[in-house]
């Protein structure tokens, strides 16, 4: 650690070099919440004459450097707020503040496009997305929501519309770390699968790195979704409330001290089952809510304190309906969410330096029940204690802290079968930093040492981003590569006879075996031909060892151990965005391909009847239930005063699963030469074709709305229509292996929704 601490130190010092050019820096501001505005541009200008321009940094952060002392125009701006301009004079005693104020005007007609470049929002597997990059995505309901925007993008691959799955460049749901304001959420979306837990109204800016995350990132393999809330209006009362087919919901803001402390609430609910039956003359037995609140306070000029809760739950009959209107009691599938968690934050005056300090608990309960007879429960949680340190010397910065997590583990997979608890710990260490080292470069390294309680004692996992602008600030042209490695010590499972992944067993990997492993390598390219033209290239590996992947024994429904996997997940993902002021169009397509190899190895659980001899499992090659190979989609938003069109279309060929060729009783004498087991009953056992060897048919779904909104003087009134599965193709979601019972993905679903945004 301490040779790349030096390295990072080395190369601050030489970009902080020439002393006697002046510098001027600061941050911009939201003017009622004084939260940070990453991806703010500001223009610098002398006598009139545009000098120089920046885009603030994830910190909200800007600063010009080797300016000569002098009068200077400074002008501020971003998307929603009204611009500012001040008057300054060069040198400066400290950094600015340039605190916007939201704007009047509706988001859908502020211009969003850019021809200027963000280093902080495009780079190697990392996309940020802000609100109004939500409001261009046609949802189901007049709310938008982050689920259905991660839907568009290429890479992101879903099960369809119901069960709340979501695969990232080939990891698993359990692979991908998902953190709201810091708190790990273990089911971070609804059964209904376009919707997330947390409504878009409350969010600030979300990073996705869909590989090749930074070193304060930790315990997945796959992915990170990174989601930072809002803090609530300290100045005034304001909210809003919805309602339409799907989820109905409230969001109240409420000074606690004026310019001090805020409160956040907000509370969905969806109603879809209680109304299908009467609009759709068919069941959608689905019901699912979600209810959050965020504290924040400035304790002083320099320190700030947060606490924040959620708790989500979600009912659904996915095995099939009986034509009641409500899911029935004794199929009933049930998932609840609970996060709490606590954030204080202290900037000392005399020191460019952020100390944090955050204490975080979540937990999942999950009740599945294909059957009347198949129950099956997984329960984990976690508490998490995190400590952290951010200097920032100018556009350089230096990141480092200690961790450490405890997840506890409850399971069975059905009836009859004994549970499983468990509990394991990790903690360790990270440093990472961002050196600006010129206009054409940005380099971010990184390393995080970690200690399990399971398989690795001690891991070093470096990392390592770049970015390269070749015509420097401004370029049309970015590229960036990104390469890490990764290690999780908890592990998700699923039963091989399902055909899809809702039902998931979190559990720590098996002992005496290796912590899965992962190395990602990531290049990608962004260009911009016209200002209102942006087209993204980017290719991926990433190399997978130590997987634990269930073996089922004959027996219907019973894990006999965990096998060792390896496998490969690569890809290359295109996209095509234009914006303009009143057209927002994007086109994707992604080629993919995941792929495991289980070696050859002798089970440890699974034996020879009589003989006591354990079994030689062979090798296998297969792929995994999420290998979509193709995937494509399309998204069009048109505006037109105060109406707004929009649409979008979703391909993806089929996903695959493992045929069930029959069930047939089992017999076993009790000693050699005795026929006594021909009059037993037996048990049953199910014979499988071979692993993930068949394929299910082609995903995709038009969806279209059509909103239009007023401006009173109290309040902003917006009145949606849409339709969901316009064509009402037939796509399958489950099939019950026992009863023969196909459940497809939703049908064809009008509605209508109202909302109204308080002033």
């Amino acid at each position: 650690m301490a040779p790349l601490l030096g390295c990072c130190l080395l190369g601050l010092c030489v970009v902080a070099g020439d002393a006697e050019a002046q510098s001027l820096s600061g941050r911009v501001l939201d003017g009622e919440t004084r939260t940070t505005l990453p991806g703010a541009t500001v223009l610098l200008m002398q006598n009139g004459v545009r000098i120089s321009g920046q885009i603030t940094d994830g910190s909200g952060a800007f600063e010009f450097a080797r300016l000569s002392a002098g009068r200077y125009e400074i002008e501020s701006s971003f998307v929603g707020y009204d611009v500012r301009r001040d008057t300054i004079d060069v040198p400066l005693k400290r950094p600015l503040e340039l605190i916007l104020t939201p704007g009047r005007t509706m988001l859908q007609e502020v211009v969003v496009a850019s021809q200027r470049v963000d280093a902080d929002r495009y780079a190697a597997g990392l996309q940020v997305i802000r609100p109004s990059d939500l409001a261009r995505i046609p949802m189901p309901d007049v709310t938008y929501d982050l689920a259905g925007y991660l839907l568009t993008l290429p890479g992101v691959v879903s099960t369809g519309d119901r069960g709340g799955q979501l695969f990232i460049r080939g990891g698993t749901p359990t692979q991908n770390l998902v953190l709201l304001d810091g708190m790990r959420i273990f089911q971070p979306f609804h059964v209904v699968g376009f919707y997330s837990a947390f409504p878009a109204d409350i969010i600030a800016t979300t990073d996705v790195y869909a590989g090749g995350f930074n070193a304060r990132y930790g315990g997945r393999i796959s992915s990170v979704v990174d989601i930072r809330t809002r803090n609530g209006s300290k100045e005034r009362v304001s909210g809003s409330a919805s309602v339409a087919p799907f989820v109905s919901g409230i969001r109240l803001e409420v000074p606690i001290r004026k310019e001090e402390a805020s409160l956040i609430l907000s509370a969905r609910e969806s109603i879809i089952d209680r109304i299908a039956p009467q609009v759709l003359g068919q069941d959608l037995p689905f019901r699912f809510g979600d209810r959050f609140a965020k504290f924040h306070a400035f304790l002083t000029p320099t320190s700030s304190v947060t606490f924040t809760a959620l708790r989500t739950s979600d009912t659904g009959n996915l095995g099939g309906s009986d034509g009641s209107a409500t899911p029935q009691p004794q199929r009933r599938s049930t998932w609840k969410n609970e996060a709490y968690g606590g954030r204080f934050i202290y900037i000392p005056e005399e020191a460019a330096v952020m100390s944090e300090l955050s204490v975080y608990y979540s937990s999942l309960q999950s009740r599945y029940r294909q059957t009347a007879q198949d129950v099956r429960q997984a329960d984990v949680s976690e508490l998490s204690l995190n400590i952290g340190f951010t200097y920032l010397l100018g556009l350089n910065q230096i990141n480092f802290g200690l961790f450490g997590n405890t997840n506890f583990f409850d399971y069975t997979f059905g009836q009859g079968r004994s549970e499983v608890s468990s509990g394991v710990s990790s903690g360790g260490a990270f440093i990472e930093g961002r050196l600006v080292t010129s206009e054409h470069l940005q380099i971010e390294p990184g390393l995080r040492i970690e200690a399990f309680s399971r398989g690795l004692r001690r891991t070093m996992a470096p990392r390592l981003r770049l970015l390269f602008l070749p015509g420097g600030t401004g370029s049309r042209h970015r590229l960036s590569l990104a390469w890490g490695r990764y290690h999780q010590q908890i592990v998700g499972l699923n039963n091989e006879q399902d055909v899809s992944d809702v039902f998931t067993v979190w559990t720590a990997s098996p002992r005496g075996t290796q912590v899965p492993t992962a190395v990602h390598y990531i290049a990608g390219w962004q260009v911009r031909p016209r200002p209102w033209l942006e087209v993204s290239v980017e290719g991926y590996r990433k190399d997978l060892s130590n997987l634990s992947f269930p073996v089922f024994s004959d027996e219907v429904g019973v894990l006999a151990e965990f096998s060792q996997v390896n496998g490969r997940a690569e890809g290359i993902d295109v996209k095509a965005e234009i914006t303009s002021r009143r057209l927002y169009m994007s086109a994707t397509y992604a080629r993919a391909r995941v792929a495991y190899v289980r070696p050859v190895q002798r089970s440890r659980a699974i034996f020879l009847a009589g003989t006591g001899q354990s079994i030689l499992l062979p090798r296998i090659d297969f792929s995994p239930p999420h290998d979509r190979r193709h995937q494509v989609g399309a998204t069009v938003r048109l505006t037109a005063g105060d109406w707004a069109f929009g649409s979008r279309w979703q391909f993806g060929s089929g996903l695959p699963f493992t045929q069930v060729n029959g069930y047939y009783t089992g017999l076993e004498a009790d000693e050699p030469g005795t026929t006594d087991f021909l009059f037993d009953e037996g048990s049953t056992l199910v014979s499988r074709a071979r692993p993930y060897g068949g394929r299910m048919p082609t995903y995709h779904r038009l969806d279209v709305t059509l909103e239009h909104t007023r401006v009173l003087s109290a309040a902003d009134l917006t009145v949606q229509a849409g339709v969901i599965n316009i064509y009402d193709r037939a796509n399958i979601f489950e099939y019950n292996i026992f009863s023969g019972e196909r459940v497809d993905q939703l049908p064809l679903v009008p509605s209508l929704g109202l909302r109204v945004d308080l002033r």
